[in-house]
């Protein structure tokens, strides 16, 4: 713990004297002005505060909301490259290039919530608990290449809020649909007369009955964003997000004579939760729910070409589970603190950007207590060398480390630095090909060494519960025999959890053919070493074992065009595919394939708009899933419709699946088949 403080303080000290630096000339930074009511998906490779290399227009788009928007991974889903997938008992997992979950940073504007990673059969970082209703857009960051954020490899979620609104209005909404949803929102957005002080608030309540069984789901969030301009290149911004969630624990749905719940005809047959295995007096109970308490706060001050941000992230959540002879109450606390800092300086054709990023997150249970910490600094050097090559040279150094608070036990305390080389090519003023090169470190987030440590040093409780990973394990592959497996053996087999670390590569070309068509194409490749995986084999279903592997290497490409058929119709189209394979996996010596990756997807869309109020999109999506998810190839489409009245009101209707196609992201779990919601806005 000294040696934790004695870090902290260095790092405040470096702080310190980075805010004592001289100003230098400061160029006022840019903000697009984007209407609150249109959410924009904005597609661009980082190099710099306020320096961003455009990508394709295909990139930026706006969704049509008739109320079926409650997430921001509603935002995702249509995006090239990404996959969302949604389990009923473990929530929403997003795929950025062939990686999930913990390999995707997510950030509000800038500051990382670093929180993710499945734990009790759901999510650390809750993506129904992040602010949709005052999101300004989107920024994607694929691959590993930016020096800024480190301890990502698929790339970084940037959800930027609303800090300068324009206009004073007030809106409100009001939207029912399918399976009992019911929403209401309420935002005010302004700026006072002398523009100091600029502001966007809202409120939402949302009420659903839910697809499956038990599943509801109510909410209420507000959302603050408060800007005070001191002049007209420095401000500091505030934002707040208080959220509270209940949502109604899946329970089995079906005629098997061992499912306690018996079969409802109302709802879709489901197998028995919290698994298929588990015993009638361990099987979870119609009333069974989870309650989510989420708070973000977060202070960012920018002066010109620097910003220094701080922030916290916490959320409570609260397990009410009902079994046939007995109730369950259990809690989780995961709490997300951090502070960055950032400064650029133009020096002739260089455009160097540093800083610094400290991140701590703290998970405890009433049985667990763990925390882990990231420092980091960071230096990218954009040199545009003549007006056809564009060179970025990064470095980032990391340290990391992770306890064990209750018992005092230190799992992980390693440094890296990582360089990073990007290059693009001008070949003409519409066409450029573009290459990177970057080391990655990637340590586990907090919720695999919670998993690992349970597995790993199982309680006596657990070794004695038959349904434990280890007795399963023993029982699947030596007959039940501890004596021919013993634990110490079962210790060696998993090994101590460790970083990622290795080599991120990408080879692209883009180019804009006229003012209709353009497209780009974008080849990478990943090479990584201490790979995290969990093992599922036999009849593993509560928190698997995660462990490293010897090396992954994850392969792709993706392939994105838009044409502009006229000035009111668009067209939209993406083919993304990836694969990887696999070595020196412990429990799997013979296997080759790294089957937790999704092999592809294709993405097509149709945007139309008469420029007098009405506006429609039409977006498909086809997944080919990863091979452990045991589900076949789908098709789905959703149409969106707007129409804006005079008096700025709104009416939109969305129609989801629209082909009404049968479909499983989660094995034995049907999606919803064709449904709708229709909105009704008004602003004044």
């Amino acid at each position: 713990m000294l040696k934790k403080i004695k870090k902290k303080r260095a790092l405040l000290v470096a702080l310190a004297v980075c805010l004592q630096v001289s100003p230098w000339a400061y160029a006022e930074e840019t903000v697009p002005d984007f209407a609150l009511e249109t959410i924009v998906i904005t597609d661009s490779k980082l190099v710099g505060e306020g320096e961003a290399t455009k990508v394709t227009a295909l990139n930026i788009k706006d969704k049509i909301d008739a109320g079926q928007i409650n997430s921001i991974t509603d935002l995702l889903q249509d995006v090239p490259g990404i996959t969302v997938t949604t389990s009923p008992q473990g929530g929403t997992t997003v795929t950025l290039r062939g990686v999930s979950g913990d390999r995707v940073l997510v950030a509000i504007n800038g500051n990382v919530i670093d929180s993710q990673g499945p734990i009790m059969r759901g999510r650390a970082l809750e993506w129904d608990s992040l602010p949709v209703s005052n999101v300004k857009k989107i920024e994607i960051i694929r691959g590993a290449s930016s020096a800024q954020y480190g301890g990502t490899l698929g790339g970084v979620i940037n959800i930027v809020t609303t800090d300068t609104p324009g206009e004073n209005k007030t809106y409100l909404k009001s939207s029912f649909g399918s399976y009992g949803d019911r929403k209401t929102s309420i935002s005010n957005q302004g700026t006072t007369d002398n523009g100091k002080i600029s502001w966007s608030v809202s409120a939402d309540k949302k009420e659903s009955d839910g697809f499956y069984r038990n599943n509801f789901k109510d909410s209420d969030d507000i959302n603050l964003n408060l800007t005070y301009h001191f002049t007209d290149n420095q401000r500091l911004s505030v934002a707040i997000t208080d959220s509270h969630r209940e949502e109604g624990t899946l329970v089995g749905n079906n005629a098997n004579p061992k499912n306690i719940n018996g079969w409802n005809p109302h709802y879709p047959t489901v197998p028995i939760a919290p698994s298929e295995s588990m015993a009638p007096a361990k099987q979870y109970l119609d009333g069974s729910f989870r309650e989510f308490d989420t708070r973000n706060y977060s202070v960012n001050y920018y002066e010109g070409n620097w910003k220094l941000g701080l922030y916290k992230n916490i959320q409570d959540r609260t397990d009410h589970l009902r079994f046939l002879n007995s109730t369950s109450v259990s809690t989780m606390t995961t709490e997300n603190t951090g502070y960055n800092w950032q400064q650029s300086r133009q020096l002739g054709n260089h455009k160097l950007t540093f800083g610094l990023d400290s991140r701590e997150l703290k998970y405890k249970t009433t049985t667990s207590r763990f925390e882990t910490e990231l420092n980091g600094y960071y230096i990218q050097d954009n040199w545009q060398m003549d007006d056809r090559v564009l060179l970025g040279l990064g470095l980032r150094y990391d340290h990391f480390e992770a306890d064990n608070m209750l018992t005092s036990t230190n799992y992980e305390d390693k440094s890296k630095v990582s360089p990073k080389l990007n290059v693009t090519y001008k070949l003409s003023s519409n066409e450029s090909v573009y290459a990177s090169a970057s080391q990655v470190f990637k340590a586990p987030p907090l919720s695999e060494f919670s998993k690992w440590a349970s597995n790993y040093s199982p309680s006596q409780e657990n070794l004695n519960n038959l349904d434990s990973n280890y007795n399963k394990y023993v029982n699947d592959n030596y007959g039940g025999d501890t004596n021919r497996f013993t634990l110490d053996d079962w210790k060696k087999k998993m090994g101590v959890l460790g970083t990622e670390s290795g080599m991120a590569y990408e080879l692209g070309w883009q180019k804009q053919f006229d003012d209709r068509f353009g497209a780009k194409v974008t080849g990478f490749y990943y090479d990584i070493d201490n790979y995290v995986t969990s093992y599922m084999g036999g009849s593993i279903n509560s928190a698997p074992p995660p462990y490293n592997l010897g090396n992954a290497k994850i392969h792709g490409l993706e392939w994105t065009n838009d044409y502009q058929f006229s000035k009111n119709l668009g067209l939209i189209f993406s083919y993304t595919t990836q694969n990887g394979k696999k070595s020196g996996d412990r429990f799997d010596p013979t296997g080759t394939k790294l089957d937790s990756i999704p092999k592809g997807t294709v993405n097509l869309g149709l945007r139309y708009n008469d420029y007098q109020g009405f506006r429609a999109a039409l977006d498909g999506q086809r997944i080919k899933p990863a091979r452990n998810t045991k589900t076949d190839s789908y098709t789905v489409f959703n149409l969106g419709m707007s129409y804006t009245m005079k008096k700025d009101q709104t009416v939109a209707l969305a129609v989801n699946n629209l082909f009404d196609t049968d479909y499983e992201q989660t094995d034995g779990f049907p999606m919803p088949g064709r449904n709708y919601s229709l909105s009704y806005q008004i602003g004044f």
